[in-house]
């Protein structure tokens, strides 16, 4: 939490390759049931899927939609800024790859040092104490990407 009351947040992107994808497989979802109706034996053929996929493929659309919202707005708003880790906790995944669980403290010209709870995957070597990473932010809210290096692109 900042000193005025803002909490930091960590936000997901995703590039416009990966959210056509995103949005074909959330329009897949939402179709399937409707599909099955007119292609099966019934209209409850086509309802009990329908029942499942539809509230999932909408709330992918949804989800698609912040993530491309928030790229557009970091490409224009955010600065460049830097990481360092204070906190490490490892949430092992089993068959998943494990989670990082970090807080850290970030700082950059024209911003406010801050301390913020994120996630990232764990990588070779593993996140420790002390290491730095490169994390774009939105002054206007701290809200903050790590990990996403296309954004450092040099424009």
């Amino acid at each position: 939490m900042r000193g005025n009351g803002i909490r930091a947040g960590q936000v997901e992107l995703i590039g416009p390759v990966a959210g056509v994808f995103s949005y074909t497989i959330a329009v897949g979802l939402v179709i399937v049931g409707p599909v099955f109706a007119v292609t099966g034996d019934s209209l409850w053929s086509g309802l009990c899927p329908a029942l499942v996929t539809f509230p999932i493929g909408l709330a992918l659309t949804v989800q698609t939609y912040r993530w491309r919202r928030s790229a557009r707005r970091f490409r224009t708003a955010a600065v460049p800024a830097t990481a360092q880790i204070i906190a490490v906790r490892i949430r092992e995944g089993g068959e998943n790859p494990d989670i990082a669980e970090l807080t850290v403290r970030i700082s950059g010209p024209g911003l406010d040092t801050f301390e913020a709870d994120c996630e990232v995957p764990t990588g070779v070597p593993y996140p420790r104490i002390g290491d730095r990473r490169r994390v774009m932010v939105d002054p206007a809210d701290s809200s903050f990407a790590i990990g996403y290096d296309h954004l450092f692109e040099q424009r």
